[in-house]
């Protein structure tokens, strides 16, 4: 297990514009949905890239 606050956090572009956190390490591919999970071959999708518009960039840190 982690330190409290060793999660480097991302934002990122959903779906309908609304933005998420996501670990950093989570940033680069998405998991795809039920209608993109088998590609044309019948094997299974793991994972898919995401878009680097859709990447916000890491959240910054508060200033307390």
């Amino acid at each position: 297990m982690g330190k409290t606050g060793s999660v480097e956090w991302v934002q990122i572009r959903g779906r309908k514009g609304q933005m998420r956190l996501v670990p950093k390490g989570d940033s680069v591919a998405g998991k795809p949905g039920p209608g993109q999970r088998y590609d044309s071959k019948g094997f299974v999708r793991r994972i898919l890239t995401r878009s680097k518009k859709n990447v916000l960039g890491v959240k910054s840190k508060s200033k307390k």
